[in-house]
């Protein structure tokens, strides 16, 4: 754990979570514009905790359960892929700036971007990843529909006509 970037970020929460909405609120993701403001908030301050937990631990694993949970249920709620990997951009490019306005040497920087990058990264590709098996359920799914329906009307005969 690096207590240094761990009190950076703690200290600028509410300031990461207000960058993050801003951003969100100035990007193509109307689903996010739309939200109320009080949910929007709530889930980008959430958002913004479990990052926290995730640079606290030196690793992904709490950012990349958070994201697996989140992608099921916005895209339940009909958010489109790039509106949350626009959620995550934006957490890392308001990460960023904070990590390198607070300066050092080198090498300890680029070790605290790289941390901040892996971290976000690990959440995209879980992002990716849940959306493509939520994406094949569904066809799945379809495909079974389809096949019942072929059932259903397999050997059926049009009405004999009525001259």
């Amino acid at each position: 754990m690096d207590a240094t970037l761990v009190s950076l970020f703690t200290d600028r929460a509410v300031a990461l979570a207000a960058g993050v909405e801003a951003a969100l609120l100035a990007q193509d993701a109307p689903h996010y514009r739309s939200a109320p403001p009080d949910e929007r908030r709530g889930r980008v301050e959430r958002l913004v905790e479990v990052f926290l937990e995730a640079v606290r631990a030196g690793g992904p694993a709490a950012f990349v359960a958070h994201v697996r949970r989140v992608a099921g249920e916005r895209a339940a709620e009909g958010y489109g892929l790039t509106e949350i990997q626009h959620a995550l951009s934006a957490l890392e490019a308001q990460a960023w700036p904070i990590v390198t306005g607070a300066g050092g040497e080198t090498d300890v920087v680029v070790r605290r971007l790289a941390l901040v990058t892996g971290i976000v990264g690990r959440g995209k590709d879980e992002l990716a990843r849940a959306f493509l098996e939520q994406k094949e359920r569904a066809e799945a799914e379809a495909a079974r529909l389809v096949r019942r329906l072929e059932t259903l009307f397999k050997g059926t005969e049009p009405p004999p006509d009525s001259q």
